[in-house]
């Protein structure tokens, strides 16, 4: 399945802790009232609140750096900002739009009356996992998902008018997850989806479900998107266990010329003539790719491992908390995780016997735009992300962890 990682909130997501406190008012835009109750949170990390009947709030030991800050209550529209919060930053005055239901919205384009009956198991599938990664992770409000469904373009869209809750126990996660869009397109086999959770450490039973879960929270960060990025950034990627190269889109034209050669250069070899031509290691590699190169593909992935260097652009922040580098590239990128196999679960998805080949996945920069990535490994500009092979399968909302997760209690 290839897949659009449209993860918006993962926007300036990079932080160290410092001694600061966020704090601001919620104010009806109609009625210039406070409001209470007003979830605020920081999109992807353990960090959020309530405000009191004052409509005040505080956010304690605020992170230093650049968050996207949610403000979230029934009956009023979600307010998104970027926030970036200095040690005396002045209170934040937040204005939340009362939502305004139509009839005319139901009649004209009315959800599926059966929605999670007859949509249910692809939303399940695609947004929250696979197989034994859903197993354990449940949707505590299945009912606040609707669907449409456009037969003229043959795509799926999800809609929630409230925070969809789930309860992660493989991982020991609570997660409010605000939905802003998920869309699957049956034709292109793509999905898309935007959303901004606010994670919950749930309290374990005893000593060992805790060890459970500190297992499974590392087992899942190695390999992932997260690690990756964060290797990228730190100039990491052998020692951490990735491999990059690059991919080539092969022309027909290409093909043709290739195949040329190494129709000459097989001919001479069953004469038993020592070939006139003079072909390099490299290149003789790339002519036996071709070779083998089914007419339905165009892709083949070079041998040469590329460095970091190859791979990104630095771009410096006004400090470490907002220092970035662009992950720009043309073409499209093969990346292998050498310390971690295939699971059966994956494999059978693919039609596979053999789960013990590493993992691997494709990447390809959608606009030829590049990706900002942060400290931490989150990313800016993730609409530009094209994923393919096992992240497309593994990366969701079952495996997602808390931007502020370091394996190994590493939390700065």
């Amino acid at each position: 399945m290839r897949s659009f990682l449209l993860v918006i909130g993962y926007l300036f997501a990079h932080y160290t802790f410092g001694q600061s406190t966020l704090t601001g008012k919620i104010t009806d835009a109609v009625t210039k009232k406070p409001i209470g109750n007003v979830s605020i949170f920081l999109s992807h990390t353990t960090i959020g609140t309530v405000s009191n009947e004052n409509g005040e709030f505080a956010i304690a030991n605020m992170p230093q750096g650049k968050f996207q800050l949610i403000a979230s209550s029934l009956n009023y529209e979600n307010y998104i900002t970027t926030v970036e919060y200095a040690r005396k930053g002045d209170p934040l005055s937040i204005v939340m739009i009362p939502t305004q239901h139509t009839l005319q919205e139901v009649i004209v384009e009315p959800y599926d009356k059966d929605g999670w009956k007859n949509w249910g198991g692809y939303f399940k599938t695609h947004f929250i996992g696979n197989f034994s990664l859903i197993k354990n992770c449940r949707l505590l409000n299945p009912d606040a998902v609707k669907f449409r469904f456009n037969n003229k373009k043959n795509t799926l869209r999800a809609f929630a008018h409230e925070k969809l809750i789930f309860e992660n126990k493989s991982l020991g996660y609570r997660i409010q997850y605000l939905l802003t869009r998920f869309e699957l397109d049956f034709t292109d086999n793509t999905f898309k989806y935007v959303g901004y959770p606010l994670f919950e450490n749930m309290v374990p039973k005893n000593l060992s479900e805790k060890k459970k879960w500190d297992s499974a929270r590392v087992n899942i960060y190695r390999g992932s998107l997260r690690h990756f990025l964060r290797s990228i950034y730190n100039n990491q990627l052998i020692q951490e266990g990735f491999e990059v190269r690059a991919i080539k889109i092969v022309s027909t034209e290409e093909k043709a010329r290739v195949n040329e050669i190494n129709k000459v250069y097989d001919q001479m070899q069953e004469a038993g003539l020592k070939p006139r031509l003079r072909i390099q290691r490299d290149s003789l590699d790339y002519y036996q790719k071709i070779k083998v190169l089914p007419d339905s593909n165009n892709k083949i992935v070079l041998n040469k491992l590329l460095l970091r260097d190859s791979l990104v652009l630095i771009s410096k922040g006004g400090n470490e908390a907002t220092e970035t580098i662009v992950m720009q590239f043309p073409g499209g990128l093969h990346i292998s995780y050498l310390h971690k196999s295939m699971p059966y679960d994956y494999t059978n998805t693919q039609f596979k016997i053999s789960d013990k080949d590493v993992i691997s996945c494709q990447i390809e920069l959608l606009f030829g735009k590049g990706v900002s990535i942060y400290k931490n490994g989150n990313y800016f500009n993730g609409e530009n992300l094209i994923i393919e092979g096992y992240w497309s399968w593994s990366e969701k909302l079952s495996t997602m962890l808390p931007s502020d997760y370091w394996p190994e209690t590493k939390n700065n």
